[in-house]
């Protein structure tokens, strides 16, 4: 049985304790601010470091950075599913959400695959009884898994997929069946998003759409519900043209640097055996959005 880096004694680990992330491109990360943050805020030696690692060469920087003492590595675009073939161990949560985004190297040099993303979706809706209530869900990627496995696990009873591509829903729902067990699903068009956000007590966006650069997010908020809850998870800019439209009908929001920072908690908990102070997420908000 392989020994997980938390089995064993923090002195027995060269200094400086390392983790990176790597993508194509990763220079835009704001995951190296998180980590970096939060050594630099506990007085550890470690270093996040970004990894610009192109497409096909996951492989080679995952093997390689048993070799140069990394404690692990999370993975972004185009990484992730690579992440998950490659590693020789799997979480219960990788597994379910058929994902990896964070790579833990064990004590015999052998690397399991993490996922953090759902944990660092629902931390800051944690407390939120969603127990007989409908949910939207935009998009059907490797972060709609997560997010629609977190909003069953706060009780939703029917959750709603919205894509353009009935192909991407059906991969998305055969690789996380078992984390829905308890829900309805119903998959829909977008020419039918507008109608199921309008009923659904919370709707999260887990596409690209809104994000810097790209087109903007084809959703009113004028309509949903006096109760509802926005999250969209694009990171920049944080606050999203859909995050603007439910805060001026004083509605219920949370942005991607919520989920961001989560998710990162989660994984720095993994690399440097070490609590993230909690008490310091104002300041690195503030920090992040620069």
């Amino acid at each position: 049985m392989s020994v997980t880096v938390d089995d064993r004694p923090t002195d027995e680990r060269p200094l400086p304790l390392l983790a990176g992330l790597m993508g194509w491109p990763v220079a835009q990360s704001k995951s190296q601010i998180i980590h970096e943050f939060w050594l630099k805020r506990l007085g550890l030696d470690g270093h996040y470091i970004r990894l610009p690692v192109p497409p096909g060469e996951a492989e080679k920087a995952m093997r390689g950075m048993v070799a140069l003492g990394f404690a692990g590595l999370q993975a972004t675009m185009p990484h992730k599913r690579a992440c998950f073939e490659l590693v020789d161990h799997r979480t219960p949560a990788a597994s379910a959400l058929g994902a990896v985004n964070t790579v833990i190297v064990e004590a015999d040099g052998s690397l399991t695959g993490e996922n953090t993303d759902l944990p660092g979706f629902v931390e800051p809706i944690a407390g939120l009884d969603l127990s007989g209530e409908m949910v939207t869900v935009l998009g059907a990627g490797g972060a709609a898994a997560a997010v629609s496995a977190g909003l069953a696990s706060l009780g939703a009873s029917r959750i709603v997929f919205v894509n353009r591509s009935a192909a991407g829903i059906a991969k998305l729902l055969g690789d996380i069946a078992g984390s829905l067990a308890s829900c309805e699903v119903v998959t829909a068009d977008w020419d039918k998003a507008q109608a199921f956000a309008n009923e659904s007590r919370l709707i999260a966006n887990a596409t690209s759409l809104g994000m810097a650069g790209m087109p903007s997010l084809p959703l009113s908020t004028e309509d949903l519900r006096g109760d509802a809850i926005v999250y969209d998870i694009v990171t920049h800019p944080h606050k999203t043209p859909l995050l603007l439209a439910a805060k001026a009908r004083g509605l219920r929001t949370h942005d991607g640097l919520e989920m961001l920072i989560g998710q990162a908690r989660e994984a720095f908990r993994r690399f440097y055996r070490a609590e993230p102070p909690a008490d310091a997420d104002h300041d690195l908000r503030k920090l992040l959005i620069g």
